[in-house]
């Protein structure tokens, strides 16, 4: 998708409009205006995709961890999976606004910001489970790792969209 206003790499027209682009296949691409339960799922999808996607070397990991790190980690993974599909929805809708920037919206899906996806959400998913699976076992209470991992995913997608766009502006994208 193309950049048509504002911050380079963002993508503003869903957080400011009650428009979708639907795809009706055999290359029928429609926008069509939808309430705001439908613009919710709609952007839910969209987002679970996105971060699912991108951040299978990191699931697939948690996934094949021996069963007594498994169980922590596979916690705090879903604890920041969850996390992250649900703010990045409410900031494509514009229902928030990312830290560290004025724009609204999500980024776009040009080739640099998939491959900067792919590591950032990797790195988040690292940080946020692994790393509530270090605290929890350095303060002996299973229940820390989860209160490390949501505040870490949440944290890591508010500030994703002001990443992409220093990461746009660099590589000249507009």
């Amino acid at each position: 998708m193309r950049r048509r206003d504002g911050a380079p790499g963002r993508e503003t027209q869903a957080a400011d409009s009650t428009e979708r682009r639907i795809w009706y296949g055999h290359g029928t691409l429609r926008r069509v205006e939808k309430d705001p339960l439908g613009m919710l799922l709609q952007d839910v999808i969209r987002i679970y995709a996105e971060i699912s996607v991108l951040s299978l070397p990191v699931l697939v990991l948690v996934m094949l961890l021996p069963p007594g790190v498994w169980y922590d980690a596979t916690a705090t993974a879903l604890v920041a999976w969850m996390l992250m599909t649900a703010v990045g929805t409410l900031i494509r809708g514009g229902w928030i606004q990312p830290l560290a920037t004025e724009t609204a919206g999500w980024v776009t899906l040009s080739p640099w910001l998939l491959a900067l996806r792919v590591v950032y959400f990797n790195l988040a998913f690292v940080v946020s489970a692994f790393g509530g699976v270090v605290v929890a076992a350095a303060l002996g209470w299973p229940p820390a790792g989860v209160l490390w991992a949501g505040p870490v995913a949440i944290v890591s997608i508010l500030l994703f969209p002001r990443v992409a766009e220093e990461t746009a502006a660099r590589v000249g994208y507009h």
